[in-house]
C-alpha cells in the first residue's frame, strides 16, 4: 500500500550514480590534496636539537651495500648518482632531496613507518666518474661515501661495481641496538634494496639514452610524496619525458612543470620539442593541480609540436579535457608506449 503524500510531504529527488560519481571523485581529489599525509600519521623529530654535550657520549656505527652493473659504465651510473635530486626515484624511504640553490649543501626528507625526518648535509669529497661523500651539517648525524668501479666488459657491455658506505652517529647507551647483527643486517639489507633499485634506474636510463644517441639530459628531477611521484626528463634533443607514479598533487606538479620550464629555457630560440607524458602507473590528479597545467601549456605549449599522452581513461580524459581549455595543438592519446615513441619520432624525422 502507498503511502499518501500530504502537503507537507517531501520527496527527495533521486540523482543517477552516474552524475554523483564525477562529483565524488572531484572532492575526494582535493580531499588527497589539501590532506596528503591522511594515511600516516607524521611525527617530526628535531634531532638536530640535541646539546652540543652530548656528542662525546655518541658513537659511529656503520654498514653498507655494493650491486654491479651491467649494461652501464661507472661514469654513466655517477651521473645519475651525483644529481641528487634523483635519489627519491630508487630509495624506498626517502621522499624528496632538495639542493640548494646549486652548491654542495642539500636538505633530505625520509619518511617511514609514520616517522618524518629530515636534515642538511654538504659533499666534502667529489671525484667525477669515481667517489661522491657526504657528512650531514644539521638533523639526523648521518655520513657516507659511494664509489664507482668500472670493470671488465661483459659480453662487448660496460659494467661496472657501486658500493655504499653509510655511518650513523647514535648515542652510546645504543651501542649494543646498533651493534647487533640483525640490525646490521637490515640496515645492509635496505641500502643493496635501493642499489637494485639503482641499477633498475641505470639501465633505463642507458637504453633510452642508446635509443636516442645521447647520453646526458637537460634535466631529470622527481619529486615525491605520500600520495605519489613524478619524474621529467628534458633531452638534448628536444625530447621531454613525464611520468606519474600514483596520485599527482599540485605542489609536485607545480614543482615538474617549473623544472620542465627552466630546462626549455635553456634551448635556443624556437626550438621545437616533443613530448610523452606516462600516467600508466598513476591513479589520479588533484583538480587543484589543472590550473598549473593550462598556465604551463599557456606560456610553454607552443614550442611543443607533439604530446603523446598514455595513461588509464579518466586521466586521460582530464588530459583532453585539459588541452582543449589551453588550446594546445599535436596532442594525441595512445594505449602503446611504442606507438606513442614512434608518432613522437616521426616529428623528428
Amino acid at each position: 500500500m502507498k503511502r499518501p503524500r500530504g502537503p507537507g510531504a517531501f520527496a527527495m529527488p533521486k540523482l543517477p550514480f552516474s552524475r554523483l560519481r564525477p562529483l565524488a571523485l572531484l572532492a575526494l581529489g582535493v580531499y588527497l590534496d589539501l590532506h596528503p599525509s591522511f594515511s600516516q600519521p607524521r611525527l617530526e623529530l628535531q634531532l638536530d636539537r640535541q646539546p652540543a654535550t652530548r656528542s662525546t657520549s655518541e658513537e659511529w656505527f656503520s654498514f653498507g651495500n655494493s650491486v654491479t652493473i651491467v649494461g652501464a659504465s661507472a661514469s654513466e651510473a655517477y651521473e645519475i648518482y651525483a644529481n641528487l635530486q634523483n635519489h627519491p626515484e630508487w630509495s624506498t624511504m626517502l621522499s624528496r632531496v632538495e639542493v640548494h640553490n646549486n652548491t654542495r649543501s642539500s636538505t633530505w626528507s625520509l619518511q617511514a613507518l609514520g616517522f618524518s625526518l629530515s636534515w642538511t648535509a654538504d659533499i666534502t669529497r667529489q671525484v667525477p666518474s669515481q667517489l661522491i661523500s657526504w657528512e650531514s651539517t644539521s638533523g639526523m648525524k648521518n655520513a657516507g661515501i659511494a664509489s664507482f668501479r668500472p670493470l671488465q666488459r661483459v659480453e662487448g657491455q660496460a659494467a661496472c661495481e657501486v658500493e655504499v658506505q653509510m655511518s650513523i652517529r647514535a648515542p652510546s647507551f645504543l651501542r649494543r641496538l646498533f651493534q647487533s647483527r640483525r640490525l646490521s643486517s637490515l640496515a645492509a639489507s635496505a641500502i643493496g634494496k635501493d642499489l637494485a633499485g639503482f641499477r633498475r634506474v641505470v639501465l633505463t636510463r642507458a637504453a633510452a639514452s642508446a635509443m636516442a644517441g645521447l647520453r646526458t639530459a637537460v634535466t631529470n628531477s622527481t619529486y615525491k610524496d605520500n600520495l605519489g611521484s613524478c619524474q621529467v626528463l628534458v633531452e638534448h634533443d628536444g625530447h621531454i619525458e613525464m611520468t606519474l607514479f600514483g596520485f599527482g598533487t599540485s605542489d609536485s606538479t607545480r614543482k615538474l612543470l617549473d623544472d620542465c620550464a627552466q630546462a626549455m629555457g635553456q634551448f635556443e630560440e624556437g626550438r621545437r620539442f616533443t613530448a610523452v607524458v606516462d600516467m600508466t602507473r598513476g591513479i589520479g590528479c588533484s583538480p587543484l593541480a589543472v590550473p598549473t597545467i593550462v598556465s604551463f601549456l599557456q606560456h610553454h605549449g607552443s614550442n611543443i609540436s607533439r604530446t603523446a599522452v598514455l595513461g588509464p581513461r579518466p586521466l586521460m580524459a582530464l588530459a583532453q579535457m585539459i588541452s582543449k581549455v589551453a588550446r594546445q595543438a599535436g596532442v594525441a592519446f595512445f594505449t602503446d608506449r611504442s606507438e606513442a615513441n614512434r608518432w613522437c619520432a616521426e616529428e623528428d624525422a
